[in-house]
């Protein structure tokens, strides 16, 4: 929002400041450059004006001192001007060693012409004097350096870029200022949508009353969210009453079948019996296990998840050992992780437990951990006949499993509390043979 706003007010000022104070300036600039021309001439006519009593009549006079002296002090005290004033015949009558006069440059001005040249940094400016009968009694040379026109157009274009900085410079805090108060209702929507993600279905946000649009956005997130709390609550609610209501009949029908097998005459049957009622327990465990699971809205903390790693393997060692399946953890370095403690010793404890069993006697079954950039995976690899692209497509679906003992919960309840603690989990094909079970959390702090 921020970095939007302040583009499109940039740009807006670019545009303005290119449109308009670049013109701007190049037309002040040949403005300037006129002025000047035209005053140099203008003080080559004066001084010519006053020399025509000199070189018409002759005679000494002051004028031209006087009138010399003026223009110098109203020009900037004259500084780097020059005056050269020459008789009809080409003859220097003022300002001798001033090396104006040459030929070429008094030629025009004696044969009445008005002429301004430029000579390196330098304007140069010949003006005819008049004489008798309106006949050319000499020439004025003047000569002006560039430099203070040069000094008067960079500080207008030093004026013209200040403006343009005070002009971007405000066009940012007006940016930064107006995405601010753009983006805090959007802000206070985001937090109420992050915490109805991470589980808090009671987030709702605050409509603001500017601006209308994302008020409006506000009220249909409010609505939405209610709407989902809801739906949610009628889900979880009919699931934990359902598993709670099956449990008691369960049990009692486990009891009297087990009365009954004691005295029948044909005990596998029954054991086959109490098998399948062993495994319907389960399930109903599963759900209710899957009722708790997304009943979740613990925050996720920072978890050493090396150490959880050499806990878990201990744990396990003894299972793994009686089905003479080995049992490593391969992490070079501590690793942490950003998760609920208990969601990923579940996920582990469910992982490995799938290892161990599906990984025949001396295989072996590898739990890893490492870090990359902002994120921790967690791999727990196995020898295992492995799975099919199909099965691992919907492995983490409920009731989906290729075990005849098994549920389908395991791997759904593992998903959900990864998914609640901002993670991922994936299944995989390991080279050479068998499944790896890849967990993706946020990177918790070094």
């Amino acid at each position: 929002m921020t970095s939007r706003i302040l583009a499109a007010l940039l740009a807006l000022t670019g545009g303005l400041v290119l449109g308009g104070l670049l013109p701007l300036g190049f037309a002040m600039e040949n403005q300037h450059e006129r002025d000047y021309r035209t005053g140099t001439l203008t003080i080559a006519h004066t001084l010519a004006a006053a020399s025509e009593e000199r070189l018409a009549d002759h005679e000494e006079s002051a004028a031209l001192p006087r009138t010399l002296r003026a223009l110098r002090a109203e020009n900037d005290g004259g500084a780097g001007m020059a005056v050269t004033v020459v008789d009809d015949d080409g003859h220097t009558v003022i300002g001798a060693g001033t090396g104006l006069y040459t030929p070429a440059r008094a030629t025009p001005a004696l044969a009445g012409r008005t002429r301004l040249t430029q000579d390196g940094d330098r304007l140069i400016a010949a003006v005819p004097v008049s004489g008798h009968a309106e006949a050319v009694a000499g020439a004025v040379l003047l000569s002006r350096p560039l430099g203070p026109l040069n000094d008067r157009v960079m500080r207008l274009w030093g004026r013209l870029a200040t403006v343009a900085v005070v002009a971007v410079a405000a066009a940012v805090v007006l940016a930064v200022s107006l995405a601010r108060w753009v983006g805090r209702p959007l802000r206070a929507l985001e937090t109420a949508a992050e915490s109805l993600g991470t589980g808090d279905l009671t987030a709702r946000a605050a409509p603001p009353r500017r601006p209308v649009e994302v008020r409006r956005l506000a009220e249909r997130f409010n609505v939405m969210a209610t709407r989902l709390e809801g739906l949610v609550h009628d889900h979880r609610t009919m699931i934990a009453d359902v598993s709670h209501q099956l449990r008691t009949p369960l049990a009692a029908l486990r009891l009297r079948m087990e009365l009954l097998a004691t005295e029948a005459s044909d005990g596998a049957e029954f054991d086959g019996a109490l098998d399948e009622l062993a495994r319907l327990s389960r399930m109903v465990d599963g759900l209710l296990a899957v009722a708790r699971a997304e009943n979740v809205t613990e925050t996720p903390e920072h978890v050493a998840v090396s150490r959880m790693l050499d806990e878990r393997v201990e744990a396990w060692r003894p299972v793994a050992a009686e089905r003479g399946v080995r049992l490593s953890v391969e992490t070079n370095r501590p690793v942490a992780a950003q998760a609920v403690p208990a969601h990923l010793e579940q996920v582990i404890d469910n992982l490995i437990d799938n290892a161990l069993t599906a990984t025949p006697p001396e295989g072996h079954v590898r739990l890893g951990a490492r870090r990359s950039g902002r994120r921790t995976c967690v791999t727990v690899i196995d020898d295992g006949p492995g799975m099919s692209a199909e099965a691992m497509a919907v492995a983490f679906r409920r009731f989906r499993t290729d075990s005849p003992a098994g549920t389908g919960l395991g791997l759904a309840i593992a998903h959900r509390l990864i998914t609640a603690d901002g993670g991922t989990i994936e299944l995989s094909e390991t080279p050479g043979g068998g499944l790896t079970a890849t967990i993706d959390l946020p990177a918790g702090s070094r």
